[in-house]
């Protein structure tokens, strides 16, 4: 599969990640029927009380580093895939990318040596995408969930693209 095909996936997965689980209904109260203020109270979203900086520290506390023994260079050989997130963006906005990436290339070479397939560092590239989404938001709210919707785009490329 050429690049480009990947990349046109991987944006029309992003697209349905976002929009697709987002379908909600809208109506306008009328006199006829009027909002229902238990429903309306049920509908509200609550996030919790505030966390302390403590706790704050505590959740944000995981984060997915660049291995030591990882060596940034395109052309090793046999396959040069020592950069990161190859020609997807090495970040989410704040969230870094970059060790999950790297991490996913040394299991490949792993795999390679092994004669095993990709779908082991495949899940541990999503879980680790999404380790670093909560470190960087948190844990939640829309930043959060945008950044897991490009976790799951970056596993759901890598898979496709080795089937």
């Amino acid at each position: 599969m050429n690049k480009t095909r990947a990349a046109v996936i991987a944006a029309l997965l992003m697209f349905f990640a976002i929009i697709g689980d987002g379908a909600v209904a809208n109506a306008t109260p009328t006199e006829q029927y009027p909002v229902d203020p238990a429903a309306q109270a049920a509908s509200q979203v609550y996030p919790g009380p505030p966390l302390s900086a403590q706790a704050r520290s505590a959740q944000r506390a995981a984060f997915v580093s660049v291995p030591s023994n990882y060596v940034y260079n395109v052309n090793l050989a046999p396959v040069a895939r020592h950069d990161y997130c190859t020609s997807s963006p090495d970040s989410y906005f704040s969230a870094d990318f970059r060790g999950p990436c790297a991490r996913h290339d040394l299991c490949y070479d792993a795999a390679d040596r092994a004669g095993t397939n990709y779908s082991a560092c495949n899940s541990a590239l999503r879980t680790d995408l999404i380790t670093n989404c909560a470190y960087a938001y948190g844990g939640s709210g829309a930043s959060y969930q945008t950044c897991v919707a490009t976790a799951d785009v970056y596993y759901a490329a890598v898979t496709v693209a080795h089937l």
